[in-house]
């Protein structure tokens, strides 16, 4: 099977060739995992980059001059889907991820209090998506921190309308992300992100002043409106993550028996039925004879082929050769 990488891939192959220090090689490789296609085709070189990313910790775990540890964060993805959450200091990140999440990070009207990332889950209908609360980002962030953002599946930049300060923060970052090549529209050498914008104590007096202004900076790009005090937005935002995900759900059927509606199959937009088999098992896609299908009013059981699209909700009932 053909390996067939993306151009997102390719720029992440070519990041790491040109990578000088351990630091940077450990990242580009952790987005070229992230952005190589899962298939039979790629599985070797899954392999390898794991294997690469393995041996890079283990030097990057202690200080060859000194013998101490050195600081290196990434979080394990889990549920459907992970969403970085960033901004400035004291943006209310932490205070979000808890009202998302019930996490119990510290939460304090002082910057700086999150010093590490920590993943918490957001339900939302029948699955999970996984939050993270970064630090601040500042001049000062880790490289570490700029990693967590290039290999999360989407990214949430809060715009913290409580300060007044919020335009100089904002083009802060903004600048930031151009020098860690992170953008959100297709740029040259760049890890392009899937992007939500939110307005965050949205219940401050002046809010709307502050968000005129920001507009003045950004221009008319959509901007989310939260917060945590009144719970304007929270309902919203969910929806507006599974959104941002770009994923579908796809609930399996055995063959007589009442579709599972407990435990979606989680796969990209576009997908079709043997990626649905792929994401079971490999072998399970390689014995698929047919599918069937139910979709609201458009399908009802009919047969389908392999390379049927499918959408988010639909059922399957797949058929094995024997």
């Amino acid at each position: 099977m053909p390996a067939n990488l993306t151009p997102e891939y390719k720029q992440a192959e070519e990041k790491f060739r040109q990578a000088k220090t351990p630091e940077e090689k450990l990242i580009c490789l952790e987005e070229m995992l992230a952005t190589i296609p899962k298939h039979k085709g790629t599985e070797k070189m899954q392999a390898d980059i794991k294997s690469r990313i393995a041996r890079i910790r283990r030097e990057l775990s202690e200080d060859r001059g000194s013998g101490k540890r050195v600081d290196w964060y990434s979080v394990e993805k889990q549920g459907a889907g992970q969403i970085a959450v960033f901004g400035a200091p004291n943006c209310g990140k932490s205070a979000l991820v808890h009202a998302l999440t019930g996490l119990n990070t510290e939460v304090a009207p002082y910057p700086f209090t999150t010093t590490r990332p920590l993943a918490g889950m957001m339900p939302y209908e029948d699955i999970q998506i996984q939050l993270i609360d970064t630090p601040p980002l500042t001049p000062d962030s880790p490289a570490w921190l700029f990693h967590i953002l290039r290999t999360a599946d989407a990214v949430c930049w809060l715009l913290d309308l409580g300060d007044d300060s919020v335009l100089e923060t904002t083009e802060q970052i903004r600048e930031l992300l151009a020098r860690h090549r992170i953008a959100f529209t297709p740029e040259p050498g760049t890890t392009i992100k899937p992007l939500l914008r939110l307005g965050t104590k949205a219940d401050d007096p002046e809010a709307q002043d502050r968000l005129t202004i920001l507009r003045e900076l950004m221009g008319d790009v959509d901007i989310l409106l939260v917060s945590v005090n009144t719970g304007q937005g929270i309902e919203e935002f969910r929806r507006r993550a599974f959104a941002v995900l770009d994923i579908i759900r796809v609930y399996t059927k055995k063959p007589g028996k009442p579709p599972d509606m407990n435990e979606p199959v989680i796969l990209k937009t576009g997908a079709t039925v043997i990626d649905a088999a792929y994401h079971l098992h490999k072998d399970f896609a390689r014995k698929l004879a047919y599918a069937r299908l139910w979709r609201n009013h458009a399908f009802t059981g009919q047969r389908v082929e392999r390379t049927q699209c499918l959408q988010d909700r639909d059922i399957i009932e797949f058929h094995i050769q024997e």
